[in-house]
């Protein structure tokens, strides 16, 4: 099986790697922080408002590829501190409105920048490639 990169409109677009990886009916995406499409954080040192534009990141990679948050079936958090875990749980509630995929939560030193409190990657099935993509 061949393994595809690619970068969904609308979301920052990194000058170092694709966003998406897909090999068969999965897609792995790479962990998304509070960046807006225009590369600037939101809410520097604010998880919360991070954590509400990671899943934003994150619904519009999944709507580029023709996914739903309901198709997620594995979530890592990386969360700089923990006492943030309520309101990034929070985010995380919202956006997958009762679906519970397996998650895991790692508590970590630091992220790309100092600012940055949270990170959050999925894999998803996805057999269906969305319109809304660039190849890479």
């Amino acid at each position: 099986m061949s393994v595809t990169t690619m970068n969904t409109n609308g979301v920052f677009q990194s000058p170092h790697y694709d966003h998406i990886a897909r090999v068969g009916d999965l897609a792995f995406l790479a962990g998304q922080v509070g960046r807006d499409p225009e590369g600037r954080l939101v809410g520097p040192n604010d998880a919360a408002a991070q954590a509400v534009q990671a899943f934003a990141n994150i619904g519009a990679h999944l709507a580029g590829i023709g996914a739903r948050p309901a198709d997620v079936v594995k979530v890592t958090t990386l969360l700089v501190d923990r006492a943030d875990r309520d309101a990034v749980g929070a985010a995380h509630r919202k956006f997958f409105d009762g679906h519970r995929p397996p998650h895991t939560l790692v508590i970590v030193a630091g992220l790309a920048l100092a600012e940055m409190k949270v990170e959050v990657e999925v894999i998803v099935h996805a057999p269906a490639v969305g319109a809304g993509h660039q190849p890479a």
